[in-house]
């Protein structure tokens, strides 16, 4: 649910884009290539079978001006499937740069050694060095390898950026360089020293060097890429030797979507060759919040490369994957599927079915199924759940809260209680409800605070319920979100009555991180092919997501994980697990964008997630509805299905 203070959520959300400290894994599903973070400036490097990508990192959407920090390192060995490692390398591990900018950089390997050359807004080039491609690396020098004294002719402070190492099939290592002017030199061997003259460069101006140069090798030629013009393009030139003369060949890729700039890197990997830039298009890009793509980039006879303009499908799109989820999630003849969620204009329950698990329609024409005026104290309900028994009934739970109650005239105070000592909406109720045919429902509000007063008396809430059956217990658990007076959120569980009308134990501590200042909430339980218990829930880790634990029982146990699960790069939350054919379909609702909409993963296994977009973005279709909020989805027959739109009609 949504209960965060808008200060906070800004501060959080750009705690999202800064480094994580543990290895993540993502898989590709078009352009951007990774949308949980903005990354900007790409250059990579081919090891083996593993293309090493190293990237700024812009800091949160809808900024303007450039806020990059530090720069972040992923790899991968089928560009599908991406991990990314803890930063390699700060502006801050640069004594010399008080500027404190990371802009624009680029790693190479040399005897078993790397090399991070990196650029700031006007301090200079520097360049560190690790024993490993994902560092740590540590600044070589202790000062700039190239400044704005080393560039003829230039007179503004921001000429010494971009620098590209190039090393040659003899050996002999060269640095490229600038903006609004090109400068290269030879690298002595140790690649910390400049040998010899510094060269600035002429250009075709047709085609004017703005910045961002590139140089790779390809079948006995010599390719010179880089940003020309404002907004930037791509253009390149050829030569037969490093030195030159360079043939200007025109452009290789236009301005980049909602972006000024741009920033080139090609390389090959698996007899295929890969060009990299940036553009501006996640939800909430701009030319300084940038996204890094790519596509597959092909020469002709003559040596010279096709265009290669930034398409949204990339090298394995979304839009094509969506196309065939249908073919690759058989589904049984009598499955059809169940959606429930509430808005918040209404806090009331909404209903819509879907017969292939892709396309939902909610039922009584998008109306209210259940108004929250007639189920709850407070007059409005959030956060529902459905799942299915052993009994074959319907269980229902949701939140009882209405958090304008104050608008509406239903109370004279924002909450219930006060909310510097309770918190944002302070409840204390639950609203728990069976059927065993969607129409007909029993009823029984719960508050755990008066149910077990001695010890949860003075909760500050209770959000967010599920239910799942526990065969041990031979009983439906209930969890949810509860906090102590205005303490941290935390997960607890409990069990019911057959008849689900109240709670029979007391509810007890579900899970806990083993850092305290990680709030929890929002859980979601599911039993996987193994037998062990999947729980995804909302971590306000440095960043407010979806995050995964796993746990041999279902009741306690569960692993922390640094893993990030959703592909948002904003505030989402409301995780909910549904299995269609042979997958499984992570739900979440992305509360961090307006409109607010629903983000939707799917795997196989628990370990890689495939971006499905979001509702009516991508293949998955929203009907007669928008801005659903927290909900989830269960399996039901077509008959189920066709009885109850039947119902409401």
């Amino acid at each position: 649910m949504n209960r965060k203070q808008s200060a906070a959520v800004v501060l959080l959300l750009c705690l999202m884009t800064l480094g994580l400290s543990a290895q993540n894994r993502y898989r590709a599903h078009g352009n951007p290539i990774f949308t949980h973070k903005y990354t900007c400036d790409p250059a990579a490097m081919v090891q083996g079978d593993t293309l090493w990508l190293f990237t700024g990192q812009d800091c949160e959407g809808n900024q303007m001006g450039y806020h990059l920090t530090d720069w972040c390192a992923f790899s991968t060995t089928d560009m599908v499937h991406w991990t990314e490692h803890p930063t390699p390398l700060k502006s801050t591990d640069f004594a010399w740069n008080v500027t404190n900018d990371a802009w624009a950089a680029h790693v190479t390997e040399r005897n078993g050694k790397y090399y991070y050359y990196i650029s700031t807004s006007g301090a200079g080039i520097g360049v560190a060095v690790a024993d490993r491609p994902e560092g740590p690396y540590k600044d070589a020098l202790g000062k700039p390898l190239l400044t704005k004294e080393d560039c003829e002719g230039a007179d503004h402070g921001w000429v010494c950026i971009d620098p590209a190492v190039f090393i040659d099939d003899d050996g002999q290592a060269y640095i490229f360089w600038g903006n609004r002017y090109c400068y290269y030199a030879k690298l002595k061997e140790n690649m910390i020293e400049i040998d010899g003259e510094i060269t600035k460069l002429e250009f075709d101006q047709r085609w004017p060097f703005t910045e961002a140069a590139w140089v790779h090798k390809a079948n006995g030629k010599y390719y010179l890429t880089y940003a020309t013009g404002w907004p930037e393009k791509i253009a390149y030139a050829m030569a037969d030797s490093i030195d030159g003369p360079w043939e200007f060949k025109g452009l290789l890729s236009e301005c980049a979507s909602n972006c000024n700039t741009t920033h080139p890197a090609i390389v090959e990997l698996g007899g295929k060759t890969y060009f990299f830039t940036h553009n501006g298009t996640l939800p909430a890009g701009t030319s300084y919040s940038r996204s890094v793509c790519v596509e597959e980039l092909t020469y002709n006879e003559d040596g010279t490369m096709n265009k290669c303009d930034i398409t949204t499908d990339g090298i394995n799109g979304a839009v094509s994957a969506c196309a065939n989820c249908a073919k690759t999630c058989p589904l049984s003849g009598d499955d059809a599927y169940l959606f429930v969620f509430f808005s918040d204009p209404t806090h009331s329950i909404f209903m819509a079915t879907s017969y292939d698990g892709y396309t939902f329609e909610a039922v009584n024409g998008g109306k209210p199924i259940l108004l929250g005026k007639d189920l709850a104290e407070q007059k409005g309900v959030r956060d529902p759940h459905i799942s299915r028994g052993p009994d074959g009934a319907f269980y229902l739970c949701m939140t009882d809260l209405h958090i304008f109650a104050q608008r509406e005239g239903l109370r004279e105070t924002e909450w219930e209680r006060d909310g510097a000592k309770y918190g944002w909406g302070n409840n204390r109720g639950l609203v728990l409800m069976k059927s065993y045919d969607l129409v007909n429902w029993t009823r029984s509000n719960v508050r755990i605070d008066k149910a077990f007063k001695k010890k949860f008396g003075d909760i500050g809430c209770a959000w967010a319920p599920e239910t799942v059956y526990d065969p041990q217990k031979d009983k439906m658990m209930i969890y949810f979100t509860m906090r102590i007076g205005n303490g941290p959120n935390k997960l607890y569980y409990a069990y019911t009555d057959k008849n689900f009308t109240k709670l029979v134990t007391e509810p007890k501590l579900l899970f806990e991180p083993s850092d305290p200042s990680i709030t929890v909430l929002d859980a979601d339980i599911t039993q996987l092919p193994d037998g062990r218990f999947c729980m995804m829930y909302v971590a306000h880790d440095n960043g407010i997501g979806i995050k995964m634990a796993i746990s041999d029982r279902i009741n306690g146990g569960y692993e922390y994980s640094d893993r990030w699960i959703d592909y948002e790069a904003t505030a989402c939350e409301a995780p909910n697990v549904w299995k269609r054919g042979d997958k499984w379909v992570l739900m979440y609702d992305i509360y961090g964008i307006d409109p607010h909409n629903f983000g939707f993963v799917e795997t196989e296994d628990f370990e890689t997630f495939t971006s499905l977009g979001r509702f009516n973005e991508g293949c998955m279709k929203a009907v007669n509805f928008n801005s659903p909020k927290h909900g989830s989805v269960i399996r039901i027959s077509k008959e189920e299905a066709r009885r109850l739109e039947e119902h409401y009609k």
